[in-house]
């Protein structure tokens, strides 16, 4: 990559950055490109040459974001420790609602946005790319040299484990934005708490 290519790149996290923390703080439908541009100290130009609208923009922010919550983590899993590997997921599940919050924030607002413009997350062309990638990753798990009745029970239990908690961290997200306070101490403990909850379950199958 060339010096070019790495000021363009930056720019675009700059970008997204700045589009993140606004949609997150006044929704999606209430932000312009021009606020936009003035939180990530571009011009309107240099916006539009990255993105052609307001939902492009929106669009790929929810499809990078999934790549950070979704697309890495679930692949962490090893079938020789399956408990610990597990939990292991569930922290960084954990660790992730603790640094970056508005990720999960944004996978909320965006869908209720998505669908007020009668569309589909699931028809955007960077949605099924990232599932393309992300469905070749996971059929290296299913390859891993392990009886197919083990391999389907943890597969399974990963699946429903990291779905049940995200869903749980979600709906705590949004919960603290519409009191309008930050996180406290309590909040954390009860995260934990479900956390454990959801282990003791796994490991007593």
């Amino acid at each position: 990559m060339n010096l070019r290519e790495k000021q363009m790149q930056m720019t675009k996290e700059l970008i997204k950055e700045a589009a993140l923390g606004l949609f997150c703080t006044q929704g999606i439908e209430r932000t312009d490109m021009a606020q936009i541009a003035g939180q990530a100290g571009v011009s309107r130009r240099t916006l539009y040459l990255h993105y052609k609208d307001k939902e492009d923009l929106a669009a790929k922010l929810y499809v990078d974001n999934l790549e950070r919550m979704f697309g890495r983590l679930l692949f962490d899993f090893d079938f020789a420790r399956p408990v610990p590997s597990l939990e292991k997921i569930l922290d960084q599940y954990l660790a992730l609602k603790d640094h970056h919050e508005a990720l999960i924030y944004y996978d909320a607002i965006f869908g209720v946005y998505y669908s007020t413009l009668s569309k589909d997350p699931a028809e955007l062309p960077d949605f099924k790319r990232a599932m393309e990638v992300w469905y070749s990753r996971y059929i290296n798990l299913e390859t891993a040299a392990v009886a197919p009745e083990y391999q389907k029970k943890w597969l399974d239990l990963l699946q429903k484990s990291t779905h049940l908690y995200f869903m749980y961290l979600q709906k705590s997200v949004i919960l603290s934005h519409q009191r309008g306070a930050s996180v406290t101490e309590e909040d954390r403990a009860a995260d934990r708490q479900f956390k454990d909850f959801i282990m003791a379950g796994v490991r007593a199958t």
